[in-house]
């Protein structure tokens, strides 16, 4: 940390401005020009400015409101059988990466809190975090759907991201698993596509609480063309996804999990056409197209979300749950991936394939 950080009035008197000026831009109030914000801002990335949740807190109570003394460190908690096992997903990972940047940006530190250990009960855990000053607690992803944590929560402000937790109703941020089903179809619908699939497996259908599959039931309604039932798998192997396509032979699969079509091509012999995959959950970074869901965007909103509930000083389960939908972008593939617009001369492409993939024995 540098000796002397920047602040407010160091970046004011930096860029010939008003402390007053500087400290709208950076809080995104009006009556700055775009021009001004953009500058400041610049300026305050550049110098590594980080605002300090303390003032934020005395600001607000100069405006007549009272909240919780400022606490500098959130904890993000899991309870998965390892202390580390949530970090191989790459979902849950973008979680934790979006919300850690935005609480460094707000001036906090976010440090991980694993309950997954055995002995550690939800009293003890609650004892621990209040001994550590921690009153901001993200509950990240749990080790299954429906689960119900028990903590005391009256002496936390609380946000949980995605949906895995039942019970408390506590405030959410998750992506919009509806609009991007939505958003997948009428892309591919404005290519020529018409015979769309989903595949999901039972873990998924259950942690996105069935958006996805009622998202493709009405997108069929709303688009018409051959209605395909949903593949519901328990698990990722090959027999139940082979012969679901050879029996209603999509020319386009949407899913979450790209490990669907990799076993249809592992099981078609060479040369066979393929069907279009379309990633509902792709990464930036992959060449894979679909929709960007914007996980660490999630991990941003929630940070953003219990730092006002800190400043408000609301505690405890509210009332009425309050959940944030973020929704998920288009992103082009590139190469192999890229949506191609179909040809009407190519409709039994899909019928290639799937008269072309090798029969799999079924489960024993």
């Amino acid at each position: 940390m540098p000796e002397n950080p920047p602040t407010i009035r160091s970046l004011a008197t930096q860029l010939r401005l008003s402390a007053m000026t500087v400290s709208r831009a950076l809080r995104n109030a009006t009556g700055v020009s775009a021009a001004t914000r953009k500058l400041v801002l610049t300026a305050a990335a550049r110098c590594g400015y980080r605002p300090d949740p303390s003032l934020a807190v005395l600001n607000a109570y100069r405006r007549g409101k009272r909240h919780l003394l400022p606490h500098e460190t959130l904890a993000y908690v899991t309870n998965f059988p390892t202390a580390d096992e949530w970090r191989s997903v790459g979902t849950f990972q973008r979680y934790f990466t979006g919300a850690q940047a935005r609480a460094a940006e707000l001036g906090y530190a976010l440090e991980h809190f694993w309950l997954g250990d055995p002995s550690l009960t939800d009293r003890r855990a609650s004892q621990i975090l209040v001994s550590r000053g921690i009153r901001g607690l993200i509950i990240g992803p749990l080790c299954r759907i429906g689960m119900s944590l028990h903590l005391d929560w009256e002496k936390f402000t609380v946000v949980a991201v995605g949906r895995s937790l039942l019970d408390p109703a506590l405030t959410t941020v998750s992506t919009n698993h509806f609009q991007s089903v939505a958003l997948a179809w009428e892309t591919a619908w404005a290519r020529g596509y018409r015979r769309i699939g989903l595949a999901l497996t039972e873990e998924e259908e259950a942690r996105t609480r069935g958006t996805l599959h009622a998202s493709n039931l009405l997108q069929q309604h709303r688009f018409g063309g051959v209605a395909l039932p949903v593949l519901v798998t328990p698990d990722l192997s090959a027999p139940p996804v082979v012969a679901w396509v050879r029996r209603h032979q999509p020319d386009l699969l949407l899913s979450s999990n790209h490990r669907f079509y990799e076993l249809l091509a592992e099981n078609s012999p060479p040369g066979a056409r393929r069907i279009k995959f379309l990633n509902l959950n792709t990464n930036p970074r992959w060449e894979m197209g679909g929709i960007d869901q914007g996980h660490d965007r999630v991990g941003t909103e929630a940070v953003s979300v219990l730092h006002h509930k800190l400043i408000r000083r609301e505690t405890g389960i509210p009332l009425r749950r309050e959940i944030t939908l973020l929704d998920g972008l288009w992103k082009e593939g590139r190469g192999e991936w890229r949506l191609t617009r179909r040809r009407r001369t190519a409709a039994g492409g899909a019928q290639l394939f799937a008269s072309g993939v090798r029969q799999v024995a079924p489960h024993a």
